[in-house]
This record gives structure tokens, C-alpha cells and sequence, in this order.
């Protein structure tokens, strides 16, 4: 692994993401055995339902606690267990290499280096897809555990840098992701964002779990400045003069009803939402964002 791999996925990082299964709660359309619910029946260990005995039947199956009971013959059928296929998309638009060294970039490489590190060593297939105006990068969906090596040379060899191109970025990922599996999209999302959660949803809609990691530092969180500050645009290069303290409160107020804006569209749009701000490492991060699927899932079962 070369010294980006190393930091993007460190031994510690590795160390705690190794005993972590991360199980969207989908019916996954996979091509091998895997750790998922399949939407095909099978012989798991997951029930799915009864049906009547019929001809050609293994008698196997017979449930004969139901027989006792009914005095008819009745087989249970299960889930059959699959893989599935994660597509991880990575904003590098020039507003990610903020805040100085490493920025939002590293910090949301680091995360999705972790999910596609749990998510291949269970068996599922991860593609990357970055998003960048200058050169867009990708590599296509592999399981092999060697897969790693390519993925974290995909995500530490590009630089944050340029416009936002997210929504042509997504468009493609949406005519890839034919099977239901897993699309994850981490970004600051400082553009238009209503077309690319837009996007998201109509993944959301064929089947797959849909996440939206929304990557914003604590400067973009509390505007910690004072003084006259110049401020300066990575996207555009354009600069400014201005009165932190006296604009401090219409800034915060415009971040909070982004925030807000942001999270009711993806609900709106059956996409998860996760806020990172940026204040634990990305591995803890990553554990975080899995447990909280996980209470999603289980909200929805109740």
C-alpha cells in the first residue's frame, strides 16, 4: 500500500473497522454468497415465509410444528444470503481541499477508504467514482480483497480542485447502478444541490440505500473569524474584504437553513442523511455512520 493508501486507512483504522459488518437493510441483487438478504429465496438462516406443500417440494422444508397444529402440510422458505455492489462517489470540487492541510477531501476520502475496507472484506463488490471537473476518475465495482489497493490509489491520487460537477457525476453512477446495492455520496454540497439529491432519490426509488454524507468543517459550521478577513473561493479563485464580525450572525443563519434545507430534501427523497463534522477521526466516523444505518433499519422493522 503506498504512503496515500497509509493514510488514508491506517493499521488503527483498520484494527477498528475489522469486526464491523455493515447491513443496509436492503434486498440485495447480488451475483455471489454474501452477508445480505437476497431478494431471491434460498436456504439462509433468515425465514421468510410459509407456503403450501406442493409437488416437487423438498419435504425438507415441511414445517411439521405448523402440520401439528393445522393438519396441513406447509413449507418454510428463506431468504438466500447475497453480496451487494457499492458505488462511493467523492466530491472533489475546489470548495473540498478547504480547510487547510488536507481539508474536507482527505477527511471524506478517509471515511469512504474505511466503508469500502468493511464492505470488501464481507464479500460486497465497491466501485469509486470521484467527481472532479479537472479529471474525472473512477474504478469499477470489484470484490477481491486486492480491489483495496486500487480504490485507495483512486482516492488518494486525485487533488481537490475546480467547479462542482456532482450532478453529471451522479448521473452516471444512476446508469451504472442497475442492481440494488448501495450508493454513497460524500460531499459539502456548496452548489445547486436540489438536481443531485434529486438523482439520489431516483436511486433511492429502484431499491438501493442511499447515503448522503454531508461533509462541512468547523469554520463552515462557526465562523470563527474576527477582524477584516479576505476570503477567498477555491472554486472560482475570486476574493474578498470583509467584516467577519459583522457578518458573522446572517452567515450563521444562512449555514443553518442550508443544513436544514439540505436534510429535508434527502428525506423527501427516502436518502440517509449524515452529517459529519469533521471532530472525530474518520474511522470513528465510519463506525458511526454504520451504527447509525443499522438504528435506521431497525426503526423501520418496528
Amino acid at each position: 500500500m503506498g504512503d496515500g493508501g497509509s493514510r488514508l486507512l491506517p493499521e488503527e483504522a483498520r484494527t477498528a473497522l475489522g469486526g464491523l459488518q455493515f447491513r443496509p437493510g436492503i434486498a440485495a441483487e447480488g451475483r455471489v454468497s454474501g452477508v445480505h438478504a437476497s431478494s431471491h429465496l434460498g436456504q439462509s438462516l433468515e425465514f421468510s415465509d410459509l407456503k403450501g406443500y406442493a409437488f416437487g417440494d423438498d419435504p425438507r422444508g415441511i414445517d411439521w410444528k405448523v402440520f401439528a397444529r393445522t393438519d396441513k402440510l406447509y413449507v418454510r422458505r428463506y431468504l438466500d444470503e447475497t453480496n451487494l455492489t457499492a458505488h462511493l462517489v467523492l466530491d472533489a470540487s475546489g470548495s473540498m481541499a478547504s480547510p487547510l492541510p488536507g481539508g474536507k477531501y482527505l477527511h471524506a476520502a478517509s471515511i469512504l477508504a474505511g466503508l469500502a475496507y468493511v464492505l470488501l472484506r464481507q464479500g460486497d463488490e465497491v466501485g469509486v467514482t470521484i467527481a472532479s471537473a479537472l479529471r474525472q476518475r473512477s474504478c469499477a465495482a470489484r470484490s477481491v480483497p486486492s480491489h483495496l489497493s486500487e480504490i485507495l490509489g483512486v482516492l488518494s491520487g486525485t487533488r481537490p480542485a475546480g467547479a462542482t460537477v456532482l450532478h453529471s457525476a451522479m448521473q452516471e453512477v444512476l446508469g451504472r447502478a442497475r442492481r440494488k446495492g448501495v450508493v454513497v455520496l460524500a460531499s459539502d454540497l456548496l452548489t445547486d444541490f436540489v438536481p443531485v439529491v434529486d438523482t439520489l432519490g431516483m436511486l433511492a426509488s429502484r431499491g438501493h440505500a442511499v447515503m448522503l454524507l454531508h461533509i462541512l468543517s468547523q469554520d463552515e459550521r462557526t465562523f470563527p473569524f474576527q477582524g477584516a478577513v479576505v476570503f477567498r473561493s477555491e472554486e472560482t479563485g475570486e476574493t474578498a474584504l470583509l467584516d467577519a464580525r459583522a457578518l458573522r450572525r446572517k452567515y450563521l443563519q444562512a449555514v443553518e437553513a442550508f443544513v436544514v434545507a439540505v436534510r429535508s430534501a434527502c428525506h423527501d427523497a427516502r436518502v440517509f442523511y449524515c452529517p459529519v463534522p469533521m471532530l472525530q477521526t474518520p474511522h470513528v466516523e465510519v463506525a458511526g455512520i454504520i451504527h447509525s444505518v443499522e438504528a435506521g433499519r431497525r426503526r423501520r422493522t418496528i
